[in-house]
């Protein structure tokens, strides 16, 4: 009974922290280890690339890349269910309502475990006919089904390993997510090293090292997602269909962004394909590896508020979600410019650690151009991030998939579409820094009025 009480207690001082600490306290405590676990995550990406293209070659670099709307789509599933989640749990416990937070894990985990069973089976059996949809060329086909059939038999347990780190955060426990991210991912480098140079097993080396680290990291990840001592657990809630509609609503501008980024890949890898062939896949993919990396910290900050967001509406706190929503937008554009300037100064020397030395000049020399444009992406991604998160946090699905739509689909398709049949092929590397700009004046636009709205509201 004491160690009952005792973990009541803490359950307690977890939730009152997120209505009474100093918010810069807060935003340290669930936005550092936020951004390390999204950045290890990211430098996982970029190592996988780095060892694939100079140890088998810049075609295995363009068939991974072929195949990442596959990844997308599944990764998308997780964000989806667990951001939307991560929001229920935080606004029913601001509320005072520990059953419904935990009925909202409780279906969240089945719903997820069962449904990526399902989309993993359809992926394997069909894996040729999907990397040809997906443009896989002669030459790029037979890397495409080895990595995805190497891949695709671990996706129901790494669905639910970033599922339980959305949960984990959500008991208010972002270090221990952290920690368990940062493992996985240097188990995954390890892995790769062995399984790549080591042993030569190429572009099945890759998948089997990513399945198995993140099969690894799921054995930490679900077990605490049951633990009794927990604000909320498993076994405590029941599955209510009703919660599932709720998660899938109140995530799907994230999901949206996930899934976005695959449809833009796909659309990015048949238009090169189309103009540079299998070298401009390449170029592209390079670029698109540095843009992840980057991205995740911008992801980091802006995921790592929604706990504190969400509680904090919940209570109607609206003076603390205001104070955490400057901070994060400064954060956000210092880190911005910082990453500009790097990529600007230093993008050619960062393009060639993802080529052999010597050869693949072609590809090379494409990335060196494109890097220089796209880098201007970051001076405005990090604060449509952070307004689409913020509207997720407060359960507005519906604006942020707006902004989330604009950003990563919309603007970004027609670019793709128009830019190269009216300016060239080169004019493609503005399409992402143009969407950006549009969408950062929507944004802006949308966060003013929401605010104003809950200020009268609260009156």
């Amino acid at each position: 009974m004491k160690m009952s009480g005792e973990k009541a207690i803490h359950r307690q001082e977890l939730e009152r922290g997120l209505l009474t600490q100093k918010i810069s306290r807060l935003f340290l405590k669930y936005t550092i280890p936020g951004v390390a676990g999204l950045l290890f995550l990211g430098i996982q990406s970029v190592i996988d690339g780095v060892i694939l293209g100079r140890f088998v070659g810049a075609n295995a670099l363009a068939s991974v890349n072929l195949i990442l709307p596959c990844y997308s789509l599944m990764t998308a599933l997780s964000i989806v269910i667990g951001v939307g989640c991560q929001t229920l749990i935080g606004i029913n416990l601001g509320r005072s309502d520990r059953q419904e937070a935990n009925n909202a894990i409780t279906t969240s985990f089945l719903f997820l475990g069962g449904i990526s069973v399902l989309i993993s089976g359809l992926i394997y059996i069909f894996a040729g006919d999907i990397a040809r949809m997906l443009g896989a060329n002669d030459v790029l086909v037979t890397g495409a089904v080895d990595y995805i059939r190497s891949l695709v038999p671990f996706f129901p347990l790494l669905s639910l390993m970033f599922l339980g780190d959305y949960m984990i955060k959500a008991m208010g426990h972002p270090l221990y997510a952290m920690i368990v991210m940062g493992s996985t991912v240097l188990i995954n480098i390890g892995l790769d090293i062995l399984f790549i140079p080591v042993m030569g097993l190429g572009i099945k080396g890759a998948g089997l090292a990513t399945g198995l680290a993140f099969t690894l990291g799921a054995l930490f990840n679900i077990p605490r997602m049951f633990q009794r001592g927990q604000v909320v657990a498993v076994q405590r809630g029941r599955f209510r269909w009703p919660l599932v509609w709720n998660a899938l609503y109140n995530g799907s501008s994230e999901g949206i962004s996930e899934l976005s980024a695959g449809i833009t890949i796909f659309l990015f890898n048949i238009t090169m394909m189309r103009y540079l062939g299998e070298d401009g896949v390449a170029a592209f993919t390079a670029i698109n590896y540095i843009l992840f990396i980057a991205t995740t910290v911008f992801l980091g900050i802006s995921d790592g508020i929604i706990p504190i967001i969400s509680y904090n509406f919940g209570a109607g706190r609206l003076d603390r979600i205001e104070k955490v929503l400057r901070l994060a937008g400064r954060v956000n554009f210092m880190i911005g410019i910082t990453l500009f300037a790097i990529l600007f100064f230093f993008g050619q020397q960062i393009t060639f650690f993802f080529f052999k030395g010597g050869e693949a000049l072609d590809a090379l020399a494409i990335a060196n151009y494109g890097i220089t444009i796209y880098c201007f992406t970051f001076l405005m991604s990090g604060l449509n991030i952070l307004a689409s998160s913020y509207f997720t946090a407060i359960g507005n699905a519906k604006l942020s998939v707006v902004i989330s739509m604009l950003r990563s689909l919309v603007f970004v398709t027609f670019g793709i579409i128009v830019y190269p049949s009216l300016f060239g092929i080169q004019s493609i590397w503005y399409n992402v820094p143009v969407a950006e700009l549009c969408t950062l004046f929507i944004s802006f636009m949308l966060v003013r009025r929401e605010l104003l709205k809950e200020a009268v509201l609260k009156n």
